[in-house]
């Protein structure tokens, strides 16, 4: 959902007058209220979260880094530069939390891991540029958002893991979307509207609210309860094959061979990332445990 938001975003910036502030705006304040009413409706513990100040205090700092930063240096990176430009540098989270993840706990990251993580890089490298580098032009507003982009991917993963571990996902992510909307609503407020939507725009704008916020924040956050920090992130990667094959669809990229390899390697990360030898399961749910404690 993240990749096909991504490509309709993309379209948005390239038809219409709409800006990376506004459309987040958007997409945070109406899910934000759509899931808060969900979970008023449902009889979820809203309130509670609010009540210890700790739990408070990082949910702000996911609502401000996580959610509103996270979503608005990614559009940054897509408008400054494009799609491609934008997955390759969000292919930098893993990376970005296994070494933080490493250096609170003072160890090497396992083998397997490291190893993974070069593979899935390559991979969404190869699957963006086609392996043409050299051709690759990227503007440095473009690097700029794209590296804020994975620092604050990397919190979206990370700050909200001890939330979820005692709170609903959906309060959590349900307040994390509204105080993003409320920052956000500041710089670009919703009833600002720009110029040159059409119908099919307004219809982008929908999905982008309803199926690449809301439900997939829903379905990523859940997913912390289970998976490691790196692990979520790893599996992220399908973003970029996602995008890439949408905007062969419909923004006319080419498609070479070396992308299908890109593919192959990116799957095999996340399955490598995922994969865990038989003795040596008990030492990494230690490790999990003790990274889930600290983040």
């Amino acid at each position: 959902m993240w990749g096909v938001g991504g490509v309709l975003a993309n379209l948005l910036f390239m038809h219409t007058a709409a800006s990376p502030a506004w459309l987040v705006s958007m997409r945070l304040t109406w899910a934000g209220i759509l899931l808060l009413g969900f979970g008023a409706a449902t009889h979820q513990p809203l309130w509670r979260v609010w009540q210890t100040p700790a739990k408070a205090i990082r949910l702000i700092v996911f609502g401000v880094v996580g959610v509103a930063l996270a979503q608005l240096t990614y559009l940054l990176a897509i408008q400054t530069g494009n799609a491609a430009i934008a997955t390759i540098m969000l292919s930098l989270v893993p990376m970005i939390i296994t070494g933080v993840v490493c250096l609170r706990q003072w160890h090497l990251p396992r083998r397997s891991d490291a190893i993974a993580i070069g593979i899935a890089l390559i991979g969404v490298v190869l699957l963006v540029t086609g392996g043409h580098l050299t051709q690759l032009q990227v503007p440095p507003a473009a690097i700029g958002w794209g590296a804020l982009g994975a620092v604050t991917g990397a919190a979206y993963t990370m700050v909200p893991r001890p939330l979820v571990a005692t709170e609903p996902p959906l309060v959590v992510v349900g307040w994390g979307l509204v105080i993003g909307a409320v920052l956000m609503n500041v710089v670009a407020p919703v009833w600002r509207i720009p110029a040159g939507i059409q119908p099919w725009g307004w219809a982008a704008i929908a999905f982008i609210v309803l199926g690449a916020t809301l439900i997939a924040y829903i379905l990523y956050v859940t997913s912390l309860t289970v998976l490691a920090p790196a692990s979520a992130a790893m599996i992220e990667n399908l973003e970029p094959l996602t995008a890439t094959l949408l905007s062969i669809l419909f923004l006319a990229l080419g498609f070479h061979r070396l992308q299908l390899l890109g593919i192959a390697l990116v799957l095999g990360g996340i399955a490598l990332m995922n994969w865990t030898p038989q003795p040596h399961r008990h030492r990494v749910r230690a490790s999990q445990a003790a990274a889930h404690h600290i983040s």
